[in-house]
């Protein structure tokens, strides 16, 4: 059986591909006033980044993505990035208090967020990968 190789840090950043179309999506819901064709591009973002999770999470049951080094250094990206997301979100928590945002901005803090915790994993991923931490 043939085995496909995988870049696994083009495949980090392409997680990062449905936390993009998400801010899109919540940024389009925030939008005042009706028009439908934003309506039919928020489906359209929303079901294609459904799509893309799905078919991330079959091509990985599929195929044997990470090794035991792999998965050694996923194990840290991911510790770095707990503290990271704990920091992030004690911000977000503090600015929204403290300058009495509303929900639409807590809103985007979170999307937001979520798309700049996916892009630091990868970019740590790809960092501890290319030095062989």
């Amino acid at each position: 059986m043939k085995t496909k190789s995988t870049n696994l840090s083009v495949w980090m950043f392409l997680k990062a591909v449905p936390a993009a179309l998400l801010l899109i999506y919540y940024g389009m819901c925030t939008w005042d006033g009706y028009d439908p064709t934003l309506r039919y591009l928020q489906a359209v973002s929303l079901v294609l980044a459904g799509v893309i999770v799905l078919w991330q999470v079959s091509y990985a049951g599929k195929n044997r993505l990470f090794d035991e080094f792999a998965w050694e250094n996923l194990k840290t990206t991911d510790s770095i990035c707990l503290k990271i997301a704990y920091a992030l979100m004690v911000i977000a928590a503090l600015a929204c208090v403290l300058a009495d945002f509303s929900g639409m901005i807590a809103g985007y803090f979170v999307v937001g967020g979520i798309l700049l915790l996916t892009i630091i994993r990868a970019v740590i991923f790809a960092v501890i990968d290319k030095k062989g931490m």
